[in-house]
């Protein structure tokens, strides 16, 4: 407890005492002395001397209680606009929450969009090297497969050598035969002889044949496992090939993947890159409409996403399903008047070639009525300077775009025709005012549907009267 505290209640403790006593013999001296008042009995008007003397006291206390004290002052005779001023703290203070709640939960998916994207960095670093030791281990089977090929063609000509050779030797053992058989027919007694010669040839002959059915058997063996390895060979060298491509669309996967990464979001999800008002009155224009819709939005991407004319081109960025294609032309084929947005279903970077989109729609009607008060704030003081009127003005303008926003706006929410003029001179009017107002009160200007545009009226007033409006 303060000491101006202590002191206060012993001085109205104080006087309180001295006034009881002084009321107590003053009424004493009164029923004594049998005094009387506006013709009263001595009796009652002691009683009425008593009920001064207590009505002094309590009249003394509050007074020196409101004297001293500035809290208790206020507490009493401004306790409605206290628990005004309260209620408009509760109601900022639920609305900081709520945004407070929407920033963790973005933060919240962000984290989950960053671990995702670390997860598929590893699996993409895995994949690579994956890639590079699977390419190494068919380096090295095309390398062997290669030496045994070159091997298999050397022992293929020996072969063939040998086999040219042999077919000579064959060739001079006929012209043998041959020779003898001349010799036969000159030479009667050297028949028996050369008989035996010629079995033996015969054998030698039959031997060499065999011996070259044999080598020709290895030969087309041979060329058999030429043309299998060679095969494998062809089968190796496309994987290779298919292999350097994946390795360079892995590569030139990371390096995009990276240069993605130093890059700033363009587009965030959630945003309207297209807006319309839709009624379909012809089934058949249901497509023009939604193909319509899917141009501006198409327009806003590249516009994000390629910010300088030189990048910019007429190519398609923006990506939908077929399916919501399809629902959202049977949404809009029943004649009713819809509000179509299409918003960003990701966060993308400049540079990008492809941007998910999805459609919102919501049904076109009356939010707010002409006049109906959507906010107001209160001035306090009797003198109050143009920055304080400013940011009372801009808190007004807060709670009553957020309200209107809960409410079911989705377009442009702006003072009167929009201009900012509007606005300043409102501000001016109501600094240089004479009578400084204690309220300040956001009107609906006219009729409002959640297509927009909302159009709000300011009014300042003093003691409900209105001194300044938009």
């Amino acid at each position: 407890m303060t000491t101006s505290a202590v002191v206060l209640i012993l001085a109205v403790l104080l006087l309180g005492g001295l006034i009881a006593a002084l009321g107590d013999r003053l009424g004493s001296k009164v029923g004594k002395a049998r005094l009387r008042l506006f013709n009263l009995r001595p009796r009652q008007t002691a009683v009425v001397v008593t009920v001064l003397t207590g009505t002094l006291i309590a009249a003394s206390t509050l007074s020196i209680l409101f004297a001293l004290s500035k809290n208790l002052r206020q507490g009493v005779f401004m306790i409605d606009e206290i628990r005004t001023q309260e209620r408009q703290a509760r109601a900022e203070l639920n609305r900081v929450a709520d945004e407070k709640i929407q920033v963790e939960q973005e933060l919240e998916r962000a984290r989950r969009e960053q671990t995702a994207i670390r997860e598929r960095l590893i699996e993409l670093n895995h994949n690579y090297q994956e890639a590079n030791i699977q390419l190494d281990l068919v380096t090295q089977q095309a390398k062997l497969l290669e030496e045994e090929v070159t091997s298999l063609q050397k022992e293929k000509a020996e072969l063939s050598q040998l086999r040219e050779e042999l077919k000579s030797q064959i060739e001079e053992l006929r012209a043998k035969i041959n020779q003898q058989n001349q010799i036969l027919g000159n030479k009667q007694a050297e028949i028996d002889k050369l008989q035996e010669q010629q079995e033996t040839l015969q054998i030698i002959i039959s031997k060499r044949d065999e011996t070259i059915g044999e080598l020709d058997r290895a030969i087309a063996a041979k060329n058999e496992e030429l043309v299998r390895q060679q095969v494998q060979v062809a089968s190796l060298e496309d994987q290779i090939r298919f292999l350097n491509r994946e390795v360079a669309v892995l590569e030139e996967y990371y390096r995009n993947y990276q240069e993605l990464r130093e890059q700033k979001i363009a587009i965030v999800r959630g945003q309207v890159l297209a807006f319309n008002l839709v009624q379909i009155l012809e089934p058949e224009a249901v497509t023009e409409a939604i193909n319509h819709l899917l141009r501006e939005a198409n327009q806003s991407a590249i516009k994000a996403l390629n910010p300088t004319p030189e990048t910019q081109s007429n190519q398609r960025l923006v990506q939908i399903t077929k399916s919501q294609v399809e629902q959202l032309a049977q949404q809009l084929s029943d004649g009713q008047e819809y509000i179509v947005r299409i918003l960003s279903a990701g966060n993308y970077v400049v540079g990008e070639k492809e941007v998910r989109v999805f459609a919102d729609v919501a049904i076109n009607q009356k939010v707010f009525s002409q006049d109906e008060e959507l906010a107001s704030v209160s001035l306090e003081g009797k003198k109050v300077e143009e920055e304080q009127i400013q940011a009372r003005i801009d808190w007004l303008l807060a709670a009553s775009e957020f309200r209107a926003r809960r409410a079911g706006i989705l377009g442009d929410i702006q003072v009167e025709d929009g201009r900012i003029n509007t606005l300043v001179n409102f501000l001016e009017a109501v600094s240089k005012s004479k009578q400084t107002p204690d309220e300040i009160k956001a009107l609906i200007s006219e009729d409002a549907y959640t297509s927009g545009p909302l159009k709000l009226r300011l009014i300042a007033l003093v003691n409900g009267k209105i001194i300044v409006s938009t």
